[in-house]
């Protein structure tokens, strides 16, 4: 049995139309939904991108989040234990921090590719400078933030962005399109396999929210709207005097971009039945983490922050197996069941010492799953000792906690529309601590560190236990003032 993954950046649960969103198109991610396992209760773990691959890499927890550092060498990986199993392995991308700044997560497959011009991804340098992409045209909305030209003063990879799209014309030359055509061609190249595993990381919907012009008239209606976009939206994002009318234009930025992706994905699945693969291909879909688009809880903020909540937290997860079924499951799912669940559909047996559940036996059995609840957070080096600061995320059934030290700091929100309901639910607020306490003394926290927990940041903080533990040298990629070229 052959293995896709794809993961896509930056999705929230709640913009698949699959999952009763009837403003947003996504008619190649319902497809896949309805042939697949559709697991309702998905949350992220480690907050945000590379701690959530290294949660899918490696199959098990942090103590109890993965910290944003390079993955290490020594720590087994799912594509190095299927290559262990007679799998080739290839690594198809356009998230450009899985191998920028020596993230090392091309190491562990046999073959990988990557997608140019993402966020953050700096391929060229010229001396003509930057022009703007033929889709931008300024608008009057964001004339709050002035020049849009004068990039070093706003988002530091304006120029980089520009430099890396120079020439993006037709559909095609999104990069959104090249990395499912490359993902597509792989498919073609590889036909008669029956032992590959590819890993598809897409990083849109990802900000910039940048979309072709036909995707954004989809999404915003405004009269005499020619589709284009003021590359000041993407700063604009978080600007206080934002009018409503540019905040619904930046929602429809992430609308059209989510349709993007949906378009992409739908030739690549075009691609499976095509070649025959998809008789024997088993896919996973998933995403990393969701977002805000201005219906963050109290700031109606934009983009994704800590703490994580829905509207970051929850994320599709659609498991497809040839003659397994599809339905839809309420068990608790976390990233680190991508492992189990990848072994599972080849029929080979999860290696000893992760923390991994294999979804589809969980959900043909029927079951809820060994989970009680799921946890989500930054890694503790973020904790600060702060007792009256929220530290990760609990989430239930009916509603998840923003869990810190102090009892009383705790906020309780309601799910589907972030409302905090604290008030008056002290009891709720009682057993999600209490389960989420056990869940990541599960994980095998630092005990010391657990002690502070339980006793409401009365003990001491163990600083010296929560340092972020890089290697000698290393800084995140984004550190480097790369747009002044």
């Amino acid at each position: 049995m052959n293995i896709v993954l794809i993961i896509i950046d930056t999705l929230r649960y709640d913009h698949v139309g699959f999952h009763g969103n009837d403003w947003i198109k996504t008619p190649n991610m319902d497809r896949l939904a309805a042939e697949s396992w559709v697991f309702d209760r998905a949350f992220d773990a480690s907050f945000p991108t590379i701690p959530h691959r290294t949660d899918v890499m490696t199959g098990v927890h942090g103590a109890p989040f993965h910290p944003w550092m390079p993955l290490r060498y020594d720590l087994p990986t799912l594509p190095a234990y299927l290559a262990q199993e007679g799998y080739a392995t290839q690594l198809v991308h356009d998230t450009p921090h899985l191998v920028n700044g020596g993230h090392n997560f091309d190491w562990p497959f046999s073959a990988w590719t990557q997608i140019r011009g993402a966020e953050v991804d700096r391929p060229w340098v010229d001396d003509k400078g930057a022009e703007f992409l033929p889709n931008w045209k300024t608008d009057p909305l964001f004339d709050i933030e002035g020049d849009p030209r004068i990039e070093e003063t706003h988002w530091a990879g304006f120029t980089a962005y520009m430099r890396a799209n120079r020439g993006r014309e037709a559909d095609e030359d999104w990069n959104c399109a090249k990395l499912f055509l490359t993902a597509s061609k792989f498919l073609r190249d590889n036909a008669s396999r029956d032992n590959f595993f590819l890993w598809v990381d897409c990083f849109d919907p990802h900000e910039p929210w940048d979309a072709p012009p036909e995707l954004m008239k989809l999404y915003d209606d405004t009269p005499g709207y020619d589709g284009t976009i003021d590359p000041r939206s993407f700063w604009a994002l978080h600007n206080p005097e934002l009018p409503e009318a540019g905040k619904k234009r930046i929602a429809a930025q992430y609308a059209a971009k989510v349709g993007l992706v949906d378009r992409w994905l739908g030739r690549f699945l075009d691609a499976l039945e095509e070649t025959g693969l998809s008789e024997n291909t088993a896919v996973i879909f998933t995403s990393d983490h969701g977002t805000n688009v201005g219906d963050g809880a109290e700031t109606k903020r934009f983009g994704k922050s800590l703490p994580v909540r829905e509207n970051e937290g929850h994320v599709p997860f659609f498991v497809k197996v040839p003659g397994r079924g599809a339905g839809r499951s309420s068990a608790f799912v976390q990233p680190q069941d991508v492992f189990a669940t990848a072994c599972g559909a080849a029929g080979l047996r999860t290696p000893e010492g992760l923390d991994s559940n294999d979804l589809l036996a969980l959900a043909e059995g029927g079951g809820a799953g060994p989970r009680e609840v799921a946890v989500a957070g930054g890694a503790t080096h973020g904790w600060r000792g702060d007792a009256e600061r929220v530290v990760f995320t609990v989430f239930g059934e009916e509603s998840y906690l923003e869990f810190a030290p102090k009892p009383e700091k705790c906020v309780l929100r309601r799910y589907g529309g972030l409302d905090d309901v604290t008030a008056g639910g002290e009891a709720e607020i009682a057993k999600l601590r209490e389960a989420g306490l056990r869940e990541i003394a599960r994980r095998g926290i630092e005990p010391l560190l657990l002690k502070w927990l339980e006793s409401e940041g009365e003990s001491r903080f163990p600083a010296e236990l929560c340092g972020f533990r890089a290697p000698r040298g290393y800084r995140t990629y984004w550190v480097n003032i790369y747009n002044r070229w």
